[in-house]
């Protein structure tokens, strides 16, 4: 009786350490079909997107940097550790003006290269890539992502999500 437990639990044991490597030969499978029926047009393809996903990756890590840089530019590092410690040792006045003028800055970047003078979401992203024939407009997600940056740096409210989805589907275009 203790034999034949042992024996239907090996299977399943061997079931559970064997799945992982049964999706990625399934997957490899669908991909060496893929590329027999479709030739070089597939391994294009697989190409690009590799290559997409590596410039949108290294542009969210610049995106992310800069807003970092930025705030120790406007704000000051001063070697006392966290922003707030840096922040908290301002004057009230910094704390005002800082934000205040990168509002400004923003605005006026937004006013003179967007349409409607605002940012781009991630719902104008889909929405120029459904109706524009898969293209983002550059001008304008260059302007979208610069004034994320100018809000985020000087202290302003916003989403970091949004300008990193608009510099990919810019970079894919």
């Amino acid at each position: 009786m203790i034999e034949s437990g042992e024996r239907s639990l090996a299977p399943s044991i061997k079931n559970l350490l064997l799945k992982p490597f049964l999706g990625f030969r399934f997957a490899a499978i669908a991909i060496v079909s893929g590329v027999r029926r479709q030739g070089i047009v597939q391994i294009n393809f697989w190409f690009v997107a590799l290559v997409i996903g590596l410039c949108s990756g290294f542009a969210s890590i610049v995106f992310r940097k800069g807003i970092e840089t930025l705030q120790n530019f406007l704000y000051g590092d001063g070697g006392k550790g966290s922003f707030l410690e840096v922040v908290s040792s301002l004057d009230w006045y910094w704390l005002v003006l800082i934000p205040m003028v990168g509002g400004l800055i923003v605005g006026l970047i937004l006013d003179k290269f967007t349409p409607d003078a605002r940012a781009r979401s991630v719902a104008d992203t889909i929405e120029d890539s459904s109706l524009n024939g898969s293209r983002v407009s550059i001008k304008e997600g260059i302007a979208s992502s610069l004034a994320s940056l100018l809000t985020l740096g000087s202290g302003g409210s916003s989403g970091r999500e949004g300008p990193v989805v608009h510099m990919a589907s810019v970079i894919s275009s």
